[in-house]
C-alpha cells in the first residue's frame, strides 16, 4: 500500500486543541534531548482526556485496555509514533504467543480481505504524516494498536532498528480473548485515497473518535461554526461519556450539535420555521411577534389602536377589536350599534323595546314600572308617594288627585295641589238694600212677622212694589189665629189669589193679570167697610165683598198679625193648599201708614234678605249647596207591567261663573254616585287643563266635549240615557265617547239596577266620597234644567239651599 502523504490542514496554523476539563492542566508534552518530540502528532489524534504517570504526559487510553498498560511513560507515545510498524514485526515473529493471539482475532492463515487492513511493511508508519488515526479502526487509533503489542515486548528489548523502549514496566501476558480485541485487523474504506481531499465527516470525526478543534474546523470548514459546536461537544462528552462508549444519548447528543436549530431555539408560538445558518440561526416569525427568537409579541394595540374602532385586545403573537357592550364587531375593526329591539322580539317581554346608542330601554306606558325579571309592566301606585294633596286614587297606570269642592277648592294646575275656585264670569250679584227677598226661607216661614195693636177699630192698608218670575207662592198674609178672620194674597199661575176666611167662612179668588214677569208693579190691598179691593199698578183687579173685620178685639186691644213671604200656620190648613215658597221681591211697602221703620233696619242689616238689584229669569247657584228631588226614573213598559224601561233626558241651559262644578246628579242610599253630568276644568287622563263638559258612571267618565265655559254665553247641554244607549251634546257637538261599546252597556247596566233608589241632585252633591265622581264642587252661575222634558222648579224639591234663588238670576256684569 501507498503511505498516504500528511493531511494538511485547511487552516493556516491549528492550534493544539485545549486539554479538556478533566486535566489539572493544559497538557505540554516535552521534548526528548536523544529524539524526536514526544509524539506531537499523536497527541494530536489522540482523544482528549489525558492522565499523567511518572511525570510525563500521556494520552489517556481507551477503558477497554487494560490498567497496567496505563503506566507506562514517554516513550510509549514515542513506540507509537515512530516503532509501531517493527514492534508489530517483531511481535509477529515471536511463535505462539503472537499466532495465539492473531487465531483469536481471526487472522492467521488468510490474506486481508475486503474492508481489512494488512500491517504496512516495515518502516511504514500506520498513522498518517499528520499524525491523523485510520478511521473505522475499532481499537481508536495506531497509537491504542501499538500500545495492544506492549505485553508481547520486553522493556528491555528494543526492535530492531529503534531506539530502545525504556518503559521501566514489566511484561503482562493476556489471555487470547483478551489480546483478540487490540490485534484485530482495521476495516479498509473504498474511498479511502480520496480521504484526504474531501470535508470532514462529523460521524467519522467526532462520533466514532474523539475529534479535536481542529478536527471539528475539517467538518464545518468555517469558524462560526466550529465556535458553536465544540464547547457543546465537550459538554456532551462530560455528560454522556467518551465517543467510545458508544453511549445512544451521546451519540444523539452530537448528532444535533451542528444543526443550530435543534433543540428549535426559537419561541415556538411565535416561530413559523427555523433557519440552520453557519454558526447561528434565523428564526423566521410569525406575524406579531418579533425578537431574535420570535419571543418577543408585538403589541399592536400601541400604533393607532390596532385599528380598531373601539377596543383594542393585544394578544400573544395577535390582538383582537373588541367593542363595547351594545356594539357588534364588523370586518373585524369596525363596531356596529347592535339593535337589541331587532335582534331578539321578545327581549322587554310586554313592554315597549327602544334601541339606544349601545344598548336599549324597556319602556312602559305612563304610569307603569318595567320589571326585569317577569319581562313585564307593573302598575305604579302614585298614592304612595304622597303626590297629591287631598285625596288621591290610583288606578291602572295612572292616578287621581281629588280637591273636595265642596270646600270651594279644585285640582291646580299641577294636577296634584288644590286651589280655590275662583268665578271666571262675574254676576251682577249686587244687592239693594231697600229690598226684600221672599224667598229666602226654602220651609215656607214668613221672612216678616208684624203685629199691630189698637185702641180702636182699624183697618188694614198695604201697599208695596212687587217683582218676580215666580208662578207660585204666598205674598203676605193678615189676620188672626187659624180658625179667625184671616187673608192670603199670593201668586198661583203667575197671577193673584186671595184666600179669605170670615166667621168660619172660606173663599179663593184669583183673577187679574200675570204678574210674573219680572217687572216692577205696584200692589195694593184696602180693607173697605165691606169690601177688600185688590189693585195693580193702582188698577182695582179684585173686589170682594166681606162681613167683618181683619183686626180682632183680644183683652181689650184690637190686634192684626202680619207675615210676609209665608202663614203662621200650616199651609194644609189653606183653603186651597199651595206652595208658599216665593221667588219674588218687594221693595217701598207701606204697612198701615208706614208704621214699619224696624223692618228696614233689619233688612240693612242682613243681606241675605235683600234682593239682586238686577235679576232675571233662571235659578241662580252661588256655588254652594244644592237642590234634591225624588223623582222616578223607570216606566212600566207598555203592556206589560213587569217589565220596566228607562230613560233619562236632561236639557240645561246653563250660564256658569267657573269652570267646575255638578249639574245634576243621581246619588243612591249608599252614597254612590252613579250618574253625573258636571263642568270640569282638566283631563284626568291625559292630565291636561282644559275646560270640558262630562257625563259620568260612577267614577268613570264615559263622554265628554271640550268648551269654553267662560265665554259669557248661554250653552245647551243635552244628556240622553238609555238601556244601550249614551249621547252626549252641547250647543249640537256631539261629544266623544270614552268607553267602548261593551264597557259602556257594562256601565249601563249597573246605572239601571241603581235607579229604583236614587234621588236627583241639582246644582251640587251631598256628603258623598270625594272619589265617588269625578266632581264634588257646587255649580256656581244660572241654570234652568229639564228633566225628560219637564222643568224642574226649585221651589218643589225636597230641600233647596237658602242661597239658591229658584227664579231668579242676575245678570253678567259687563265691562268685567
Amino acid at each position: 500500500q501507498r503511505a498516504r502523504r500528511p493531511r494538511r490542514s485547511r487552516s493556516a496554523a491549528p492550534a493544539p486543541a485545549p486539554a479538556p476539563a478533566a486535566a489539572a492542566s493544559r497538557c505540554r508534552i516535552p521534548r526528548r534531548p536523544s529524539g524526536p518530540p514526544c509524539c506531537s502528532s499523536c497527541w494530536r489524534r489522540t482523544p482528549r482526556r489525558v492522565s499523567t504517570a511518572g511525570g510525563s504526559c500521556l494520552p489517556h487510553t481507551p477503558p477497554s485496555i487494560p490498567a497496567a498498560l496505563r503506566v507506562c511513560g514517554c516513550g510509549l507515545c514515542w513506540l507509537g509514533c515512530g516503532g509501531c510498524a517493527a514492534a508489530v514485526r517483531a511481535a509477529a515473529g515471536s511463535g505462539d504467543a503472537v499466532r495465539g493471539r492473531a487465531e483469536a482475532a481471526g487472522t492467521h492463515g488468510r490474506r486481508p480481505g475486503h474492508g481489512e487492513r494488512s500491517v504496512p511493511p516495515e518502516g511504514r508508519s500506520g498513522v498518517r504524516g499528520g499524525g491523523r488515526g485510520v478511521r473505522g479502526d475499532p481499537a481508536g487509533s495506531a497509537v491504542h494498536r501499538c500500545l495492544s503489542l506492549l505485553p508481547l515486548l520486553s522493556c528491555s528489548s528494543a526492535a530492531p532498528g529503534l531506539p530502545p523502549c525504556r518503559l521501566g514496566c514489566p511484561a503482562v501476558l493476556l489471555r487470547a480473548p483478551e489480546a483478540a480485541q487490540f490485534l484485530r485487523h482495521r476495516q479498509r474504506r473504498a474511498y479511502q485515497i480520496f480521504e484526504e481531499t474531501k470535508q470532514g465527516h462529523l460521524e467519522r470525526e467526532c462520533v466514532e473518535e474523539h475529534c479535536s478543534k481542529e478536527e471539528a474546523r475539517e467538518v464545518f470548514e468555517n469558524d462560526p461554526e466550529t465556535e458553536y459546536f465544540y464547547p457543546k461537544y465537550l459538554a456532551c462528552i462530560q455528560k454522556y461519556g467518551s465517543p467510545y462508549t458508544r453511549n445512544p444519548d451521546f451519540l444523539t447528543c452530537v448528532h444535533n450539535l451542528p444543526n443550530q436549530c435543534s433543540p428549535n431555539p426559537c419561541h415556538k408560538e411565535g416561530t413559523i420555521k427555523c433557519e440552520d445558518l453557519k454558526g447561528d440561526f434565523y428564526c423566521e416569525c410569525k406575524r406579531g411577534w418579533q425578537g431574535k427568537k420570535c419571543e418577543k409579541d408585538i403589541d399592536e394595540c400601541r400604533t393607532q389602536n390596532g385599528g380598531c374602532n373601539q377596543l383594542c385586545l393585544n394578544k400573544l403573537g395577535s390582538y383582537r377589536c373588541s367593542c363595547y357592550s351594545g356594539y357588534a364587531l364588523k370586518d373585524g375593526k369596525i363596531c356596529e350599534d347592535i339593535d337589541e329591539c331587532t335582534a331578539s322580539a321578545d327581549i322587554c317581554g310586554e313592554a315597549h323595546c327602544k334601541n339606544l346608542i349601545s344598548s336599549y330601554e324597556c319602556l312602559c306606558d305612563a304610569g307603569y314600572k318595567y320589571d326585569d325579571v317577569r319581562k313585564t309592566c307593573q302598575d305604579i301606585d302614585e298614592c304612595k308617594e304622597q303626590l297629591c294633596e287631598q285625596t288621591c286614587v290610583n288606578s291602572p297606570g295612572s292616578y287621581t288627585c281629588h280637591c273636595d269642592g265642596r270646600g270651594g277648592v279644585k285640582l291646580s294646575q299641577d294636577m296634584n295641589t288644590c286651589e280655590n275656585i275662583i268665578p271666571c264670569v262675574p254676576f251682577a250679584v249686587g244687592r239693594s238694600i231697600k229690598s226684600l227677598h221672599l224667598g229666602r226661607m226654602f220651609s215656607g216661614t214668613p221672612v216678616i212677622r208684624l203685629r199691630f195693636k189698637r185702641k180702636q177699630l182699624t183697618r188694614l192698608v198695604a201697599e208695596f212694589d212687587f217683582r218676580t218670575f215666580d208662578p207660585e207662592g204666598i205674598l203676605f198674609f193678615a189676620g188672626g189665629h187659624q180658625d179667625s178672620t184671616w187673608i192670603v194674597l199670593a201668586l198661583r199661575k203667575g197671577r193673584l189669589e186671595l184666600q179669605l176666611k170670615y166667621s168660619g167662612v172660606g173663599r179663593v179668588t184669583s183673577t187679574g193679570p200675570l204678574i210674573n214677569h219680572g217687572m216692577w208693579q205696584t200692589i195694593s190691598v184696602e180693607e173697605l167697610e165691606r169690601n177688600l179691593i185688590i189693585k195693580v199698578n193702582r188698577d182695582a183687579v179684585m173686589k170682594i165683598a166681606v162681613s167683618g173685620n181683619l183686626f180682632t178685639l183680644y183683652k181689650g186691644v184690637y190686634q192684626l198679625n202680619l207675615t210676609v213671604g209665608g202663614i203662621p200656620f200650616k199651609t194644609k190648613d189653606l183653603i186651597l193648599p199651595i206652595n208658599p215658597r216665593l221667588d219674588g221681591c218687594m221693595r217701598a211697602w207701606n204697612w198701615l201708614n208706614g208704621e214699619d221703620t224696624s223692618i228696614q233696619e233689619t233688612i240693612k242689616m242682613n243681606e241675605k234678605m235683600q234682593c239682586f238689584a238686577v235679576a232675571g229669569r233662571g235659578s241662580f247657584y252661588p256655588g254652594r249647596g244644592f237642590a234634591v228631588f225624588n223623582l222616578t226614573h223607570m216606566q212600566p213598559s207598555s203592556g206589560n207591567e213587569t217589565k220596566t224601561n228607562w230613560e233619562i233626558e236632561v236639557n240645561a241651559v246653563i250660564q256658569p261663573a267657573t269652570d267646575t262644578g255638578v249639574l245634576f246628579a243621581l246619588v243612591t242610599e249608599e252614597a254612590s254616585v252613579p250618574l253625573s253630568l258636571s263642568l270640569i276644568d282638566y283631563h284626568s287622563t291625559k292630565k291636561l287643563k282644559q275646560q270640558f263638559v262630562i257625563v259620568a258612571l260612577e267614577n268613570t267618565v264615559v263622554s265628554r266635549l271640550a268648551i269654553n265655559l267662560c265665554d259669557k254665553k248661554e250653552h245647551s247641554v243635552d244628556v240622553l240615557l238609555k238601556k244601550d244607549h249614551l249621547s252626549l251634546r252641547v250647543d249640537g257637538l256631539a261629544g266623544e265617547s270614552e268607553l267602548s261599546i261593551s264597557e259602556l252597556e257594562d256601565s249601563l247596566s249597573i246605572l239601571e239596577s241603581s235607579l229604583q233608589s236614587t234621588k236627583t241632585y241639582v246644582g251640587g252633591l251631598p256628603d258623598v266620597p270625594v272619589t265617588s265622581t269625578p266632581v264634588t264642587a257646587s255649580y256656581h252661575g244660572c241654570m234652568t234644567l229639564k228633566l225628560n222634558n219637564t222643568a224642574l222648579d226649585l221651589d218643589e224639591a225636597l230641600y233647596k239651599h237658602s242661597d239658591i234663588t229658584s227664579h231668579s238670576c242676575p245678570p253678567v256684569q259687563e265691562g268685567q
